[in-house]
């Protein structure tokens, strides 16, 4: 164990995962006390954190939203009827 998983009960994947979980509004309090603990003393984990804030952030205010299945379909027959006509 690292001098500093000793001093945050919590080693640097498993804050990473704290860390997700408390980007997505999932984590518990206590994940969020143990991450914090974590944070204080690993700058690399901090810094993963800043840019996982960020990254969500952004995410939000672009306002993506995703596909309809059925349009998927349509576009995946689309490209198997091509594919298909220019073998032939």
């Amino acid at each position: 164990m690292s001098k500093k998983s000793k001093f945050s009960f919590v080693d640097c994947s498993e804050a990473a995962t704290c860390c997700d979980k408390a980007q997505y509004e999932e984590a518990n309090l206590f994940e969020k006390a143990k991450l914090m603990l974590h944070l204080f003393f690993c700058k690399t984990c901090r810094k993963f954190s800043n840019r996982n804030s960020k990254l969500t952030h952004l995410m939000k205010e672009s306002k993506l939203e995703t596909c309809p299945e059925e349009k998927k379909k349509q576009w995946k027959e689309q490209i198997k009827k091509e594919f298909a006509e220019e073998r032939t």
